[in-house]
């Protein structure tokens, strides 16, 4: 069901206003899951630079997205960089894995159902936005921009993505 609701994404928000997540914002206590039963907890990347994915494993340009992030994360991983990313198909736990090895991922890649995807993202519960999700995380946990897959930023995903990498690279984390 998850995996069709992904799929209509593209329809509904086409209807409506661009979706607006509260940025910035702290980031939401949300493991994510794995095939192998471990779970990935973004707060353990604290003093990174992180880029959280939400992705279907069918979706075109999903695929694209993390083919383009796992190039990504292999020139700015030592700089500090970390990529993530949860499907949200349903099936995904079964999905995951087969996929993160067709595309030769080298980033953590987890699975998330509805209610965490809301909860991580920061979507209003009466909308579904279009997927990817990206979400970019600063060194001190903050989540400082986020894009749903029907915003202009996907138009030159690569480079914006690479500028806003670089641009929070720089940034020094916030003294608490």
């Amino acid at each position: 069901m998850l995996g069709r609701i992904l799929l209509l994404l593209g329809v509904a928000c086409a209807l409506h206003a661009p979706l607006q997540a509260t940025e910035p914002r702290p980031l939401a206590d949300v493991p994510i899951p794995t095939p192998g039963g471990k779970k990935i907890n973004l707060r353990q990347y604290r003093g990174k630079v992180v880029l959280m994915m939400i992705i279907s494993t069918t979706c075109a340009d999903c695929i694209k997205s993390a083919e383009m992030i796992n190039r990504i994360q292999k020139e700015y991983g030592p700089q500090g960089f970390q990529a993530v990313a949860a499907a949200g198909d349903e099936n995904a736990q079964y999905l995951v894995e087969p996929f993160a090895q067709r595309y030769g991922l080298t980033f953590p890649v987890g699975y998330l159902n509805m209610s965490e995807m809301v909860r991580l993202a920061d979507i209003p519960k009466d909308k579904r936005p279009v997927a990817p999700i990206f979400m970019f995380i600063d060194q001190s946990g903050t989540v400082r921009f986020q894009y749903y897959g029907d915003h202009p930023f996907f138009k030159t995903v690569d480079g914006s993505t690479r500028s806003i990498v670089q641009g929070l690279l720089k940034k020094q984390p916030e003294r608490k």
